[in-house]
């Protein structure tokens, strides 16, 4: 055999170029190394021409500051921009404060009862054929209470018997009157004198017997006045 090497016969590809095949030390081709490393290279070089041309990414974390000028997020009072949050409001114009509830009115005193009252009876001036009589409520309780209006009259016999009719309504209503403990009422009892008209003159009574305004319980005087006569019994309201 001839001492020098054989150099291999490298066959042409299809379009007649030469295909050279290079060995490294120890069989291995180093060809699919090379081409990574050109391929990361180019990706490099991609991606860098892409960043140069965009806004990067803030990193996580990074505070964002603002330049001056720019607009601030919270709102500026002076502008007469919205009011920021906690801070009272203006009242839309016509508005009106709420004012602050009254107390209630303390209640009147109650009415008083024929229980808290006595009475006199007492003539009072006449003239002109005209007799009058003052009859007087007392408060003989502990607290106020207060009448109103006229109360019922009549003249009782002594087995209870009803003389004439009770006592008809004379002048106009007057206002409640409040009685203090020990203070008194009064209410004016009107006939006439006898021989004034053509008409008898009643029974003389035995008891006077009283109803207040308002009440169903009596109170009972014992007295012979008044006597009526011309048939004229009357009584004003409470004052």
């Amino acid at each position: 055999m001839d001492s020098f090497p054989r150099t291999p016969i490298t066959p042409s590809g299809p379009e007649g170029r030469a295909r050279t095949t290079t060995t490294t030390r120890g069989g291995r081709r180093p060809g699919r190394y090379v081409l990574a490393s050109v391929a990361a290279v180019s990706v490099a070089l991609v991606t860098a021409g892409c960043q140069g041309g965009t806004t990067s990414a803030e990193p996580a974390g990074a505070s964002r500051s603002v330049s001056a000028g720019t607009a601030s997020d919270t709102p500026n009072p002076s502008d007469g921009s919205a009011t920021p949050a906690g801070s009272p409001t203006a009242s839309p114009p016509g508005a009106s404060e709420p004012s602050a509830s009254e107390p209630a009115a303390p209640a009147g005193p109650h009415r008083c009862a024929a229980d808290e009252l006595t009475m006199s009876l007492k003539q009072a001036d006449s003239g002109a054929g005209q007799v009058y009589y003052r009859l007087t409520f007392v408060n003989k309780s502990t607290g106020a209470c207060a009448l109103h209006g006229f109360p019922g009259v009549s003249l009782i016999k002594r087995d209870g018997g009803v003389i004439g009719a009770p006592a008809e309504r004379e002048g106009p209503a007057l206002p409640q009157k409040v009685i203090q403990p020990g203070k008194t009422a009064e209410v004016t009892l009107h006939t006439a004198n006898q021989g004034v008209t053509d008409s008898p003159c009643w029974d003389r009574p035995d008891y006077l017997k009283v109803y207040p305004p308002g009440s169903k319980d009596a109170l009972t005087l014992r007295t012979a006045q008044p006597q009526v006569c011309a048939d004229r019994f009357t009584t004003t309201a409470v004052g």
